[in-house]
């Protein structure tokens, strides 16, 4: 059985991509009723995935946007954030890897986007109750779609320049 060893460029990568993710969900807060707010980290989350895989799109999403929630005065998300843009960016990673074409990073967006719309509409009802969660599936809907509407160009204009882009999320 061959040993794995923790590349330090794939951890590099890694640690650039959930930087990247934090930057993008704190920038720009949008409060919402439900005191949680709308973000562009769902770009970041989705490049990640699509461009690095599943295991670094998930950690990306995931601590992100975890850590973008405490420190922004929002921890009573930050393990929901972590739980859900991590899945997100696991699923999007997975089903792009699976079906590379312009149609599946559209539907791996799309996955994605049900994934966050769902999980935080469960979050809120917890956190918020279920008028005020039921009252943020639109805010979350836009939130994914702009963040799919950025990342999908960006990934495929990032791939055109780079194409070695799609290898540096799998293991050697």
């Amino acid at each position: 059985m061959q040993s794995r060893r923790l590349d330090p460029a794939m951890l590099a990568v890694t640690a650039v991509m959930i930087a990247i993710v934090f930057v993008l969900t704190r920038v720009i807060q949008i409060p919402t009723p439900a005191k949680g707010y709308i973000h562009l980290g769902d770009a970041g989350v989705f490049f990640s995935a699509f461009a690095f895989g599943p295991w670094i799109g998930a950690l990306a999403g995931g601590l992100g946007t975890a850590l973008a929630d405490a420190a922004g005065g929002y921890p009573q998300w930050a393990i929901f954030s972590f739980l859900i843009h991590g899945a997100q960016g696991l699923l999007a990673g997975w089903l792009i890897r699976r079906w590379p074409t312009t149609g599946g990073l559209i539907a791996s967006a799309v996955a994605g986007g049900v994934i966050v719309v769902g999980g935080y509409l469960l979050a809120g009802m917890i956190l918020s109750g279920v008028a005020a969660a039921v009252a943020e599936v639109p805010l979350n809907i836009l939130q994914v779609a702009a963040g799919a509407i950025v990342a999908v160009p960006l990934f495929l204009a990032v791939r055109q320049a780079y194409p070695p882009i799609t290898r540096l999320g799998r293991p050697r």
